[in-house]
């Protein structure tokens, strides 16, 4: 696997943690669904691999 590979997975393995972390413990201000799209938002345009895996995981998650 190379390390872009390996990178991607990373960040697609913190949208789980999050996802998990939200589920325990919602947030007060928002929906669950609005932080992880917020989340997912932030992340979208970014240049490294993990924040795209962040990303791409928390919109698998949304279903999008």
């Amino acid at each position: 696997m190379s390390r872009n590979e390996k990178d991607f997975l990373t960040g697609f393995q913190k949208a789980a943690v999050l996802l998990e972390r939200l589920l325990a413990s919602p947030p007060s201000f928002t929906t669950r669904e609005e932080y992880v799209e917020s989340v997912a938002h932030l992340h979208a345009n970014a240049q490294d691999l993990t924040s795209r895996g962040l990303a791409v995981g928390c919109l698998c998650a949304l279903g999008k």
